[in-house]
């Protein structure tokens, strides 16, 4: 892996433990659509996907 895969996927890592421990929703939440984010620059997922809960939001 080059340098910045190496670090992008340890933020991802580094999120998705942050999301486990959050107590609040909103904060899981956040932390692992960042932590998706992080995993589709390690991956080649391209453009950066818009914000997965966008589609639940409208429909408030």
């Amino acid at each position: 892996m080059r340098d910045d895969t190496n670090y992008f996927y340890a933020r991802a890592e580094t999120e998705l433990e942050l999301a486990q421990r959050a107590t609040h929703p909103e904060a899981v939440r956040a932390h692992y659509i960042i932590a998706n984010h992080y995993l589709d620059r390690c991956y080649g997922g391209g453009e950066p996907t818009a914000d997965a809960g966008s589609e639940d939001d409208a429909a408030d």
